[in-house]
């Protein structure tokens, strides 16, 4: 039973995200969460398509793991409040409906799987620069680099932002 529901959960989740998304917005520290929990997700999942097709001294092909099991230390102290922004975007109580450790275990398998599928080939020597580049940031520099990218990405109206943020109070920080 559970995992049929764990199958219906995972099929309605990106029409309810993107149903949801267009009604509520996230704030600037629940963006945050969101992507500092989903940060570990993205690094193995790009790790585990890219270092193939990489040379072995690259920053993904040696860092990947490592950089991955650092920022899973943030990803599970941002869990609350990154659950909540999760919730908050999709409409759902997974936890509510799941437990914990199958909650979390669906959204670590959405984050992962949704990055590895927008990786090309083609983009994985560019990803191992910027991971080059960006390897030193610390976990919460990192998800507000991603999440200000983000906010300046929504002004092309061709391109979806994956949630919406809310707008900062009197238009700063």
């Amino acid at each position: 039973m559970r995992n049929w529901v764990l199958a219906v959960a995972l099929v309605a989740l990106p029409g309810q995200a993107a149903a949801q998304s267009a009604k509520s917005c996230l704030t600037p520290p629940e963006a945050e969460a969101l992507v500092t929990y989903a940060l570990p997700s993205a690094v193995r999942a790009v790790t585990t398509k890219c270092s193939p097709l990489l040379p072995a001294t690259t920053a993904l092909a040696q860092s990947g793991p490592v950089i991955a099991a650092r920022y899973q230390v943030d990803a599970d102290k941002a869990w609350p409040v990154a659950r909540v922004a999760f919730d908050k975007m999709s409409g759902l109580d997974l936890t509510k409906t799941l437990g914990e450790p199958a909650a979390r275990g669906l959204i670590d398998a959405a984050f992962g799987a949704g990055m590895a599928e927008k990786v090309k080939p083609g983009d994985c020597s560019k990803i191992d620069r910027l991971v080059d580049i960006l390897q030193p940031l610390p976990t919460h520099n990192m998800a507000m680099l991603i999440t200000t990218l983000m906010e300046l990405g929504t002004g092309d109206k061709q391109k979806k932002p994956p949630f919406k943020m809310c707008a900062a109070p009197n238009g700063g920080n």
